[in-house]
């Protein structure tokens, strides 16, 4: 399983804001991320992502196997 990482944004030196990355590279079609912070809990980060026609039309299927039900 990848791991994503919180990229800094910069254009032209100036700080732009947040994405996200996986292995380094950001990810394609962000439209925007916003961080949530909360003192008795870990942040969190919401990213909005454009979703082309093609994508919608055709996802993937990913099995992640049975669950354990308490």
């Amino acid at each position: 399983m990848k791991h994503i990482q919180l990229a800094k944004l910069y254009r032209t030196g100036q700080f732009i804001g947040f994405g996200l990355a996986v292995d380094g590279e950001l990810l394609e079609q962000q439209v925007d991320t916003n961080i949530s912070t909360d003192p008795s809990k870990l942040p969190y980060i919401t990213a909005n992502f454009y979703l082309k026609e093609q994508q919608a039309e055709n996802p993937i299927i990913i099995d992640l196997g049975e669950q354990e039900q308490e």
